[in-house]
């Protein structure tokens, strides 16, 4: 990528995170649903030096306010949010993240994952993100439904691009397999002609930035010789499609725009690293 581009990347990456920041503040004024202001506020943290850009006290004790007696929050994915925050702001060591992770116990499924609430059933979105974000709470029979739930999918008629990029996320850090590679490989081909990705290739509603954001986020845990221009791509449909506010256009913007985020910080170090084309 030419020093032009990269530049522009940067400036869409710094743009993308003032439309955070300032949705940031408006769900502490306006008391937003706490995953709102969590997965913000997340997103944010994934930037270098993301932690200079907000009042991190206050946003810790926005979530906290809404944690419950019982350690969690409404629901399994908005736990994951908040407790991650609160893990990176304050320690995995605090009360507050130990109690999120004690419900969390409780909540899971007797297969093993979770879902949406405590009577929906394991789903490989809500399971992957929390096996990635809140270490040692995934157990070994939580990744066994994981890819086993996966590998049905996978070989199924239908393989959403977003739940194999849960997948890898959930799987980072642990020795690569074949359903991994297999993974990595199916979504590398899963781009869209414009960069961006949908929930599965030629998907009626065309790239979106939630789905970009998932993929990409999934991808960069295990890179691959020669995949420079898929990320180039990818971080061109970001540039293209962000709004002048800097955020993305989705259902709920501040949702769209935490993943694209994040997706656009990853492309961004991915392609610092990975050999010209």
């Amino acid at each position: 990528m030419s020093p032009i581009a990269t530049s522009r990347l940067g400036e869409m990456v710094r743009k993308g995170s003032q439309c955070l920041t300032l949705f940031v503040e408006t769900a502490l004024s306006r008391s937003l649903e706490p995953v709102r202001l969590a997965r913000a506020a997340r997103a944010l943290q994934e930037m270098d030096g993301g932690g200079d850009v907000l009042d991190w006290a206050r946003v810790v004790d926005g979530l906290l306010q809404s944690q419950r007696p019982d350690g969690g929050w409404s629901d399994p994915e908005e736990t994951a949010w908040a407790a991650d925050v609160i893990r990176i702001v304050l320690s995995e060591h605090s009360r507050e993240y130990q109690a999120a992770v004690k419900w969390l116990g409780q909540v899971r499924h007797s297969s093993g994952g979770w879902g949406k609430h405590s009577r929906d059933q394991a789903r490989i979105p809500v399971s992957g993100l929390i096996a990635a974000m809140l270490p040692g709470v995934a157990t070994a029979g939580d990744l066994a439904w994981l890819e086993a739930e996966w590998r049905r999918d996978f070989h199924g008629p239908v393989r959403l691009s977003y739940k194999g990029g849960f997948y890898l996320l959930a799987m980072a850090g642990r020795s690569e397999s074949t359903l991994i590679r297999d993974t990595r490989d199916f979504l590398w081909g899963e781009q869209n002609d414009d960069g961006g990705f949908g929930p599965w290739k030629g998907h009626p509603i065309g790239s979106e930035p939630w789905s970009t954001g998932v993929v990409l986020w999934g991808l960069s845990q295990w890179p691959r010789a020669g995949d420079r221009a898929l990320w180039e791509q990818a971080a061109q449909w970001l540039c293209i499609t962000q709004l002048p506010s800097g955020c993305w256009s989705y259902h709920f913007l501040d949702d769209g725009t935490s993943l694209a985020l994040i997706g656009a910080v990853h492309a961004l170090r991915r392609l610092s690293t990975c050999v010209p084309s």
